[in-house]
């Protein structure tokens, strides 16, 4: 079988498929993945072969602030409108008709995306290709009985006060993404396809009449009840990144201060102003009985050094947290998704601070769930933060739900799930 993988290029919607990716390559079959310059060094290292972009142009989190640079001055709905024009819907149709030309060249049998990769919408609509897709716990919907408007790191409202504040989120959120949506219906207009409504658009890529298969990244014990789920999705459990054979070794001091750890994540996107996540919780920690390690994902890693040279502090660029995580007592982070579902895995408790790029979305599920203490902020201040570490080490209550959302992620064999979907799904609609 010949596989296309296709993601937003950007960590979170990269990462959960690089295990499917390389199992699949490792079982004969033939897995190539479209890419820009930034994220075809990262396919080659896992060892697949890359579709460069030609017609596209590559934007990450990591150059969109150079390519528009009016982006830094924008906060709230004029931010959402902006990322939903310009980072998901402006490249659509230059991906598509590359997407179009390398089937061409390589004529694949399936098209595995991430959800926000709305050229897949087009593949599948207008090449007939089998779209497979990854979505996730607190995916984009406003469909559903009781739909909660996303990006807003709402709850389910349960008074006449959360019900108004639900409609007015989702008010600006429809009115935000009005000039995205039609960006991206000029793109289905030029194929001759009708176009979609802003209500419709955030999952459209999911919806079963496009996606052979949604495979959820989480499990339901991590989102709200009763969210809508489309009927062709299945929970495929954490899905965590590949993971290369020999990973780096850990710092002694880790190993001998094992279960007196924290660990600070600020993720690898939203990293570069520690003033947000990571300098606070060094002040918080810092100087007390436990082991503080901070990983800056290769941002201002020394300048935090020769700031916080204290012998329980610890700066890492990248640590293995599959690793780590065994000897740690507290995950600090901003909520992403990547991270989240790994320390649960090890049965780690958690503290949250982050409300862009999605994260509140899912610090609210966390919270409601009463598997972490979300402290509802971008930079919360050190007292927040200690008082957080407080109230997640005293509850016992906590430690038992998560222990049980640990047992039952163990439960998911994640890439197994996606295998088999896919070899399922394409052997009955014959297409292998």
């Amino acid at each position: 079988m010949r596989i296309l993988v296709a993601t937003v290029p950007a960590a979170g919607h990269f990462n959960p498929l690089t295990g499917p990716a390389v199992r699949l390559a490792a079982l004969g079959h033939e897995v190539r993945w479209y890419a820009g310059p930034e994220y075809a060094g990262r396919v080659e290292r896992l060892g697949l072969e890359v579709v460069p972009y030609k017609e596209a142009t590559e934007v990450t989190a990591e150059n969109v602030n150079v390519l528009f640079p009016e982006r830094q001055t924008l906060k709230g709905p004029k931010a959402i409108e902006f990322d939903a024009d310009v980072f998901f819907a402006g490249p659509v149709g230059a991906q598509f008709h590359d997407v179009r030309d390398a089937r061409e060249r390589f004529p694949f049998d399936a098209l595995l995306i991430d959800g926000a990769f709305y050229a897949g919408y087009l593949a599948a609509k207008v090449l007939g290709v089998p779209v497979f897709v990854m979505g996730s716990i607190a995916a984009p919907t406003l469909r559903g009985s009781r739909p909660i408007t996303p990006f807003f790191g709402l709850r389910p409202p349960r008074t006449f006060v959360g019900r108004t504040v639900n409609r007015v989120a989702r008010a600006m959120l429809l009115s935000a993404s009005r000039k995205g949506v039609g960006t991206f219906n000029e793109f289905l207009a030029e194929e001759g396809l009708p176009p979609v409504t802003v209500e419709d658009y955030f999952d459209c890529t999911q919806q079963p009449d496009v996606a052979r298969r949604v495979f959820n990244v989480g499990i339901p014990e991590l989102d709200f009840p009763d969210v809508y789920v489309p009927h062709n999705a299945d929970w495929v459990g954490a899905l965590l990144p590949y993971r290369p054979i020999a990973p780096a070794a850990l710092d002694p001091r880790i190993v001998e201060r094992s279960g007196q750890v924290v660990v600070v994540s600020q993720g690898t996107v939203d990293n570069h102003d520690p003033r947000k996540l990571m300098i606070p919780a060094i002040e918080a920690f810092a100087g007390g009985d436990r082991l503080l390690v901070v990983v800056t994902g290769g941002v201002g890693t020394e300048e935090l050094r020769s700031r916080y040279s204290q012998d329980d502090v610890l700066i890492e660029d990248f640590v293995d947290f599959d690793l780590l995580f065994p000897h740690a007592e507290l995950y600090v982070t901003n909520g992403g998704l990547g991270g989240v579902l790994l320390a649960l895995s090890h049965g780690i408790p958690l503290l949250v601070a982050g409300t862009r790029e999605g994260k509140g979305d899912i610090n609210a599920r966390l919270a409601y769930r009463g598997l972490a203490v979300d402290l509802r902020s971008e930079t919360p201040s050190v007292r927040a933060l200690r008082r957080g570490a407080d109230r997640v080490l005293g509850d016992r209550g906590m430690r038992a739900r998560i222990g049980a959302v640990q047992s039952a992620l163990a439960e998911y064999d994640s890439i197994g799930i996606i295998e088999r979907g896919l070899l399922d799904s394409l052997s009955a609609k014959g297409s292998v």
